[in-house]
């Protein structure tokens, strides 16, 4: 067995650092991406992000908010296919801001804003939507679910419609919590590792 040697990784670093880039169809159009290691999901689009995106029902006036954005895709999908609204895209993660920022403009969407933000917590408090999306990471407590859907509730219009992503191991807390804060919750559909949920504001 060959043994990799400090000068092999040397070389392969050099490529590890250079930004990734594919093309890849989003409701039957395409989007162009550049991401980097490190970002969840790099060198495609997850699963559950296309899933979730199969089921929103967008409307062309919705402002929206993509709820721990990634590199960007829900949040650029909404901003496609909902034109005469205005959508923000927020993550804690610097990195992945500065990736999302990078494929709005890589893609022409100039109804987007992208912003650091920990949840709702930076985010201008006269905003106020009638979209909410977000892939919830399985590895956040229960504590920032909480948090997430409490303060999405104070910053959605009534009628506002709320659709996450999890995996199927969360589905029963997200029934259960998006009842405890919206009083509804409608599994929109389950498939072998994920569940889409919507929950409206009433």
């Amino acid at each position: 067995m060959t043994q990799t040697t400090l000068a092999d990784l040397q070389h392969k670093a050099k490529q590890w650092r250079d930004d990734i880039t594919f093309r890849q169809e989003v409701l039957g159009k395409p989007f162009d991406f550049r991401t980097t290691w490190g970002i969840f999901s790099p060198e495609r689009l997850d699963d559950g992000s296309l899933m979730l995106l199969d089921y929103i029902d967008f409307k062309a006036d919705d402002n929206s908010i993509d709820l721990g954005c990634g590199y960007g895709v829900l949040g650029m999908t909404a901003a496609r296919e909902c034109p005469n609204g205005q959508h923000i895209l927020i993550d804690k993660d610097f990195v992945a801001v500065e990736y999302a920022k990078l494929n709005c403009q890589k893609n022409g969407l100039t109804n987007t804003h992208v912003q650091l933000s920990n949840g709702f917590y930076h985010v201008d408090k006269d905003k106020k939507f009638s979209l909410v999306m977000s892939n919830l990471p399985a590895k956040a407590s229960k504590e920032q679910h909480y948090l997430y859907l409490l303060d999405a509730y104070e910053r959605m219009e009534v009628g506002g419609r709320f659709y996450v992503v999890t995996i199927n191991g969360l589905r029963d807390f997200m029934k259960r919590s998006f009842n405890e804060v919206f009083g509804n919750a409608d599994k929109i559909k389950q498939g072998k590792t994920y569940t889409v949920t919507l929950a409206v504001k009433e």
